[in-house]
Parts: structure tokens; C-alpha cells; sequence
């Protein structure tokens, strides 16, 4: 783990050292998600919460299944149905 340091701006800004930048894969126009946690602040990379949230989830899919056309189908059938 590397501790990187920044100022927080008066209009409460602040900026991602360039090495920090480099070693998220971030560049400028990049989106990032600020956690806070237990009174630290955590960058991640959306993709990241995405691949983490999929993670979390996939004792509930069933290998090889197609959730998103799963819920096309139930939710044209409850359309169907009124």
C-alpha cells in the first residue's frame, strides 16, 4: 500500500497525485466513486464497484444463465398480464 498526500482546495478540491493516477489506470475525464469508510476515503474505479457488486451476486446466478433476458421475459409477461 502506498500513502499518497493532497490538499483539500478552499472550494474543497483536491487532486489525485499523477502517481496515484497511474497506478488506478485513471486519466483526465475519468469518472471515479469516492466510499468513505470508518473515517477513510476510498477511490475506486467504477468498473471496479461493478466487477465487486457481479462478485457479490453470483451466488445467486446460476453459471451460464442470461438474468437480463430473464427479466425482459417476466417483465413482458407481467405487461401481458395487466
Amino acid at each position: 500500500m502506498t500513502i499518497h498526500r493532497t490538499r483539500i482546495t478552499a472550494d474543497g478540491r483536491s487532486q489525485l497525485p499523477a502517481q496515484l493516477r497511474r497506478e488506478l489506470g485513471l486519466n483526465a475525464g475519468d469518472t471515479v466513486n469516492l466510499e468513505s469508510h470508518d473515517g477513510q476515503v476510498v477511490v475506486r474505479r467504477p468498473s471496479k464497484a461493478l466487477e465487486r457488486i457481479r462478485a457479490r451476486l453470483s451466488k445467486y446466478v446460476e453459471p451460464g444463465s442470461d438474468v437480463v433476458s430473464e427479466l425482459k421475459a417476466q417483465r413482458v409477461e407481467d405487461a401481458q398480464r395487466g
